[in-house]
């Protein structure tokens, strides 16, 4: 789950460079991204509560903490695609 996580941020990140050097005004993608870095943050806390928790074996926490995490990882995918889509075939002006 650490080593996804880790690929997931840095993905958002490379996202985040992209946008600025392709779409530097784009506010409402800029807003979407860091939001997504936002996630990524609360995610590694939720990976930290989740070894805390497994290290006391209390099971039912590990099982929440990891639907919350891989939940927040399925948001960003989906969300991201959605993005994705929409400036293949509006471009991204049109997202604006």
């Amino acid at each position: 789950m650490v080593s996804a996580l880790s690929k997931l941020s840095a993905a958002v990140d490379s996202a985040a460079a992209s946008l600025h050097r392709n779409a530097p005004h784009d506010e409402a993608l800029k807003a979407r991204v860091a939001s997504y870095q936002e996630i990524v943050r609360r995610q590694r806390e939720l990976l930290q509560e989740l070894k805390i928790a497994s290290s006391r074996k209390e099971w039912s926490e590990v099982s929440r903490l990891t639907n919350l995490v891989h939940g927040a990882s399925l948001l960003i995918k989906v969300d991201a695609g959605f993005i994705v889509s929409v400036l293949k075939n509006e471009g991204v002006s049109a997202y604006a």
